[in-house]
Formats: structure tokens, C-alpha cells, sequence
């Protein structure tokens, strides 16, 4: 069986983890494609048993070309094992996870998906104060500069949040499903 993992990216930060999803099922021993969804017209995802897709999350929303490909592809992933992740800024913080989860995970399998996926993962974000992402961007910053604060972090620095051996984790445990 193949899998096909499909992302969707506005700064990068979702195409890091979705290069390191499809690196660890091929460590796995599973043929795994990897695609940006920008762009993709036509095509064929009859090949693959398993459909990864995966998006960034900008002031509360899926990237439109995530979005697009599960419209575009509803009924196609009717009929394959899909898994749906995000990275976004809820799933840095514990008391917001859940809301990330419910919101950006659950609600978009609900409306995009005709059957459950076979699982979800909410992955942290990258705060960077150096990065010139535009001015909803620059709105936000000034709130995340504060919570840093409040934290005792240094708002001046980059902050990773993801978690490199949660984000393998799950792709390992999505691989073992699939070759099962």
C-alpha cells in the first residue's frame, strides 16, 4: 500500500512536518508520496490506501489550497484511509489545545470528510519575531509578544513548538496501521 501525504502552507512550517511524516513511514518500509497542495489540479489518488493531509493555521483557518483539495477530492477519500493534521499557535499551550483540537481538527473532518479519519494530530507552531509574514501577522504578534512575557520567555527569539519526536510518533503509528 501507498500513502500520499498533501499539505497545505502559507510560511513552511507545515511542509517541515509534513517532509518529516513522509521521512518516517519511508523509514517505516511504506512507499509514501509527498505534494504541496498549492496548485494541484487532477490529480490521481487512486494509488494510495492512506491520505495524509495537513495545513497551517492563519488567523483561525485552513489554508485555501488544503481546503480545496478535501472539496476537490471529498468523494475520492470517501474510499481511502485519510489522516488530518494542523499545525497552529492553539496546540502551544495546554489550556488551548483543546479548542485547536475541536475546531481546526473535528470541525473540518465533519464538514470535509465523509467518514472519519482515522486519526488527527494538532502539532505546535514557530513564533518568529524576525519573519515579515504581512499585517494580520503583525496584529497577532503584539498578543503573542505579551503571553511570551507573561511566561518568562524572551518575545526577541524563535520559538519552535513543534514536537519532532511526537510529530514521527504518529507518523510511525500511522505507517504500522496502514501495513497491518
Amino acid at each position: 500500500m501507498k500513502a500520499l501525504v498533501v499539505y497545505g502552507t502559507r510560511w513552511g512550517t507545515a511542509t517541515e512536518i509534513a517532509e518529516e511524516i513522509r521521512k518516517t513511514m519511508i523509514n517505516e518500509g511504506l512507499e509514501t508520496d509527498l505534494i504541496d497542495a498549492r496548485g494541484l489540479k487532477d490529480f490521481d489518488i487512486s494509488p494510495y490506501g492512506l491520505v495524509v493531509v495537513g495545513s497551517g493555521i492563519k488567523i483561525g483557518k485552513w489554508t485555501k489550497s488544503a481546503q480545496k483539495f478535501l472539496k476537490n477530492y471529498k468523494s475520492e477519500l470517501a474510499n481511502k484511509k485519510v489522516a488530518l493534521f494542523v499545525t497552529c499557535g492553539a496546540a502551544n499551550k495546554e489550556e488551548t489545545c483543546q479548542e485547536g483540537w475541536d475546531k481546526y481538527l473535528k470541525k473540518v473532518a465533519a464538514e470535509k470528510l465523509v467518514n472519519e479519519p482515522v486519526d488527527m494530530a494538532l502539532f505546535g507552531s514557530v513564533y518568529d519575531p524576525d519573519a515579515k509574514l504581512g499585517f494580520m501577522y503583525n496584529m497577532v504578534k503584539k498578543s503573542i509578544k505579551k503571553d511570551l512575557e507573561s511566561q518568562g520567555l524572551d518575545p526577541n527569539v524563535r520559538h519552535d513548538y513543534r514536537d519532532w519526536d511526537e510529530i514521527r510518533a504518529w507518523a510511525k503509528g500511522l505507517a504500522e496501521m496502514i501495513k497491518e
